[in-house]
C-alpha cells in the first residue's frame, strides 16, 4: 500500500509525493504532512487548517465567466 505526504506552503497544498513522512521531513525542505495510504483524499490547491489539522477543498470564486 502506498503512503502519501503533502507539502503545505502558506496553508495551501503545493506538492504531493508518494513516500514516508519520516523520510520527507528528514530529507526535504518545507512543511510536510502525512496523508496516509490510498485512496488519496487531498489534492494540490487544497487548504490546510493547522488549528484543526484538517484539509479542505478550496472554495469556488463567486464570479462567473
Amino acid at each position: 500500500m502506498k503512503n502519501y505526504c503533502a507539502l503545505v506552503t502558506n496553508s495551501e497544498v503545493t506538492e504531493i509525493i508518494v513516500g514516508d513522512i519520516d523520510w520527507a521531513t528528514a530529507n526535504l525542505d518545507g512543511d510536510w504532512h502525512d496523508l496516509g495510504p490510498e485512496p488519496l483524499t487531498v489534492a494540490i490547491g487544497w487548504i490546510y487548517d493547522a488549528a484543526t489539522n484538517t484539509f479542505s477543498a478550496p472554495q469556488a470564486d463567486d464570479e462567473t465567466i
